[in-house]
This record gives structure tokens, sequence and C-alpha cells, in this order.
């Protein structure tokens, strides 16, 4: 029968190479090790080492058990993760991975009604991108995640909380500021700030999907990760930017127009927790208030409505 030691001993041997550094990473004897393998080749009925000019050399069977034994000690390497966490949190709290843009805008909503059903309850917010926080849900770090939507993946499940079309992001007196809606057809020839390829639209999906159908090819001297760095370039006189509607409120004080861009392109955002997670009545309560929130924000207007006599002039 396989035992756990066994499996521990041939991971050492395979990552460091030798005897003395497998010995070494278990705080054992060479000949414990040596021991522990040949046990586990009579177990396992194949030879995973040669001993070629006094080297230890894997077989081809050696490195096809150890992929099979590190995709079974990474599931492993996720528990004990998770069990850190865990023991780290002296009280039960919330932990949230959320998305820069959404940490700064809707989360500060969200918790004033969460508290108001949990008013004791500490809570862990780490503003990441997506990419990071669908690792951070992977491995069961936090609790809950706020994220623009992404394709399905493994161990992730998701709820869909909000809906928004796109706004486009005009720099103070912009000639395209005295229009009530803007067209793709509008952004030939300008400058665009964009999305770098590892948010929720890569630079090629951006492109093909606000701007392609129109034929339209935008010029982006400058990509970005965040939303707020997109609006923060448009304030300074750099360009458009397709944006979500979010931070809207805050950089129209800092001269930015914002105008509804027409597009079929839609602005989803999900909540994501861990598959595995059952959800406590504290992530429930944090479920109820974010939905509460998402719906009082269903009807809202995102942007203002022009000036009566660029409104006429637009007619």
């Amino acid at each position: 029968m396989i035992r756990f030691r066994q499996i521990e001993a041939f991971r050492y041997l395979m990552s460091t190479g030798t005897t003395v550094g497998a010995a070494r990473k278990l705080h054992i004897t060479q000949p414990a090790i040596s021991r522990l393998i040949a046990d586990l080749e009579e177990d396992l009925g194949f030879r995973l080492f040669n001993r070629v000019k006094g080297r230890l050399e894997p077989t081809t069977a050696g490195v096809r058990f150890h992929r099979a034994v590190e995709e079974n000690f990474l599931g492993l390497e996720r528990l004990r993760k998770a069990a850190e966490t865990i023991r780290e949190d002296e009280h039960e709290g919330l932990s949230i991975a959320c998305m820069p843009v959404l940490a700064t805008t809707l989360l500060p909503l969200i918790l004033k009604e969460f508290f108001k059903l949990q008013p004791y309850v500490p809570v862990k917010v780490d503003s990441i991108g997506n990419s990071e926080l669908l690792v951070q849900l992977q491995d069961m770090k936090v609790d809950v995640g706020i994220s623009a939507e992404f394709a399905s993946i493994a161990g992730i499940e998701v709820e869909q909380i909000y809906e928004t079309d796109p706004l486009c992001a005009l720099p103070p007196g912009h000639p395209l500021a005295t229009k009530e809606r803007i067209y793709p057809e509008d952004l030939e020839g300008e400058t665009v700030i964009g999305w770098l390829a590892n948010n929720a639209l890569s630079h090629g999906d951006e492109d093909k999907v606000y701007f392609g159908r129109a034929g339209v090819k935008p010029r982006c001297l400058i990509r970005t990760y965040t939303s707020h760095i997109r609006y923060a370039m448009v304030a300074n006189g750099f360009g458009v930017s397709i944006v979500e509607p979010f931070a809207s409120s805050i950089w129209t004080a800092h001269g930015v127009v914002v105008r509804p861009y027409e597009t079929d392109v839609k602005h989803r955002y999900v909540l994501a927790y861990p598959s595995a997670s059952s959800r406590s009545s504290v992530l429930q309560d944090f479920r109820q208030a974010t939905l509460k929130v998402a719906g009082e924000l269903a009807g809202k207007q995102w942007v203002q409505p022009l000036p009566a006599a660029e409104a006429a002039d637009e007619h």
C-alpha cells in the first residue's frame, strides 16, 4: 500500500535531484530516503529512477507518475492554504476580493447595507484585478468576489448582479461633448484610451466589439488595466475612452464628460464564490445587501442630460 511519506520522498527527490536534498527537506537520513523510494517502487510495480554514473535519473514511468502526483498535491496544497487562512482569522468575518473600480464605488454602498444586517462582523477587502481575483477564489482565500463577468472557470460559481451599457468618456471641452449619444463612427480618427489584454476584454476583443462593426479602427497610444486610470487619462486630455459607469460621478467632478455609447455590448457584473464553499449566514447577508444595492442602481441615469441649448442644436 502506497504511503504518504513515500510520496513526499519521491516529490522532494524529483525537485532536488539528489537523496541529500530530499533528506534535508524531510529532515531524515539519505538511507531513509532510499528505503522509501525502494518501497514505493515495489508497491507501484515499476522503476522510478535509474542510477547513471552515481546520479539518479527519472525513468519515463517516473516522470509520468510525478505529473500525476503533482496534480493531486495541488489540491492538497490548496486545502493547506485554506486551513492557514481559517487559522489566522480570530473571529468569523468576511473576506472580499473586488475589482479596483468597484471597490471604490459599488462596494461602499453594499457595505452600508451589509452593516445594517451584520454590524459587528469584520470585513477584509482586497482590491485586485480579475485574473488575481479568480486565483483567490479558486484557492479559497476569499469568501466572495465582485467583478466583471468572466467565462466559466472550474472551481468558481457566479451570480449576475448588474448589467449596464458602456459610456464614452470625453475630455473637458471636447467637440463630441455637445452630442447626446456617441456612436462608433464618431470616434473615427480619435485617440482612444484602451484596455490591456488581461482585463475582462482583451484589446483585440475590445477593438472588435466596440468599433469593428462600424469599420472604425481606433488609435490607442495608451492602454491600462483599471477604469480609474482610463478616466484620469481622459481628464488630462490624452484621448477618449469607452468606460464603465460606476466611477463616472467621481470623474465628472474633474471635468470629464460622459455620454451614452451606442453599441450592442453590455457590461455585466457578478458575485463569484468558491464552488466548494458552503455559504454562511454572514455571506448570505452580504449577498442580500449586494442585490438590494444593485436593484436600486438598476434605474439610475449615469449621465446628465445636455443643457437645453446644446440639446436643441443636437436635434
